[in-house]
């Protein structure tokens, strides 16, 4: 897998996040499920744990600041604008510290 299509399997990934996250909670403690749902949960938390797995390479790699603002972009899907607001940087050091962060992070093993 290139760096692009990392980006955009890590995108989508961040995009699903919060709900199959709220949805394992829901799951953790349940009794007789069907091998169908099984798997879906399996699926749903080799998910999140990818998602977490490169926010934790982000935060190792380039700082605590770095995993909130591309936690806040992809999960949270706040705009650049209102993160360089948040920050007090431009939307421009926003995308071109987004990209450097997330080039580092998904390089990193080839993910």
């Amino acid at each position: 897998m290139d760096y692009k299509e990392s980006q955009e399997a890590f995108r989508a990934s961040c995009r699903a996040y919060r709900n199959e996250k709220e949805n394992l909670v829901r799951y953790k403690n349940a009794q007789g499920l069907n091998a169908l749902t099984e798997q879906m949960v399996r699926f749903m938390q080799e998910d999140v744990d990818y998602v977490d797995r490169i926010l934790d390479r982000i935060e190792e790699k380039c700082g605590t600041n770095a995993r909130l603002m591309i936690f806040l972009l992809f999960v949270e899907e706040r705009t650049q604008v209102d993160i360089a607001h948040e920050f007090g940087i431009t939307r421009r050091q926003v995308q071109y510290s987004m990209d450097k962060w997330l080039h580092a992070a998904l390089d990193y093993t080839g993910e």
